[in-house]
């Protein structure tokens, strides 16, 4: 009896691992796509949150807090941030405002448009 595999197993099992090996290397440009949007959001809400605290310290008659549309600003030759105040609401006296930051992703993502915003309000008082 010989031992040792026969060429049509050889062949057979390099197939299934060419396959295996092909599926797993598919994956790794949607994992850099996926880390790099991730990264990309989390970069557009610290825009956004910066914003937002420069928009709390001030007055609350200043002119940057008129009502309107804000913007936009170019940031970081990527991101693109605007904002909107909305005067008396929800109520008499207050402002709601609310910041959003856009961008085409790059990086493989073919361009996608993509924002994030966040809102906030103010008082008067």
């Amino acid at each position: 009896m010989k031992k040792g595999f026969t060429l049509l197993e050889l062949l057979v099992s390099t197939i299934i691992l060419s396959v295996g090996i092909m599926g797993i290397g598919a994956l790794f440009p949607a994992a850099l796509r996926s880390s790099l949007l991730t990264r990309q959001n989390s970069q557009a809400i610290e825009y956004c949150q910066q914003e937002i605290e420069f928009l709390r310290t001030l007055n609350y008659e200043d002119t940057a807090l008129e009502a309107g549309t804000h913007g936009p600003d170019s940031l970081d030759d990527k991101f693109e941030r605007n904002y909107e105040i909305f005067p008396d609401y929800p109520a008499v006296d207050m402002k709601k405002i609310v910041v959003t930051v856009s961008w085409k992703q790059r990086g493989g993502g073919g361009g996608l448009d993509h924002e994030q915003s966040i809102t906030t309000y103010i008082s008067k008082n």
